[in-house]
């Protein structure tokens, strides 16, 4: 496994994929990435950036250097442990979700203090009453290289 800096063709499928799931980061040409027969791992200096198995899951550490505002889900504290364990997000546990949110859209997780800990991909449409709800309302995205 090697760690390059992106190349130019690297860099705009990087701006494209970021693009694409609602973030956006003018630093691309500072990214490093180690590439692996699994998928390719980004870092931002020292920090993991994310993963580019069949699409690029960004790591809370990334979220939490861009703080997206689109697509945002804030849970409260008692589901924090469980989505930073791995658990799907269920409506009880959110207290906001920001209206741009689809079906399938990549979503960020933050707690109440507006740091990020997790990406994850909605199962709702945004609905402002949310929390009345019961089921899932987002899978979280799980990073793997095994």
């Amino acid at each position: 496994m090697s760690k390059h800096y992106l190349s130019k063709k690297e860099i705009k499928t990087l701006i494209a994929s970021l693009d694409q799931i609602g973030l956006s980061f003018a630093d691309a040409d500072k990214m490093q990435v180690e590439e692996s027969k699994n998928g390719n791992m980004y870092f931002l200096g020292r920090v993991f950036a994310g993963v580019w198995t069949d699409r690029f899951i960004p790591t809370p550490d990334f979220l939490n250097l861009v703080k997206p505002e689109n697509k945002k889900i804030v849970v409260d504290h008692g589901a924090v442990p469980h989505i930073m364990n791995g658990a799907n997000l269920f409506a009880k546990g959110i207290l906001s979700m920001s209206p741009d949110i689809r079906k399938g859209d990549y979503v960020f997780i933050a707690d109440e203090q507006g740091r990020f800990i997790a990406t994850a991909i909605s199962t709702v449409d945004f609905d402002p009453d949310i929390r009345k709800k019961a089921g899932e309302a987002a899978r979280t995205l799980r990073m793997s290289f095994s």
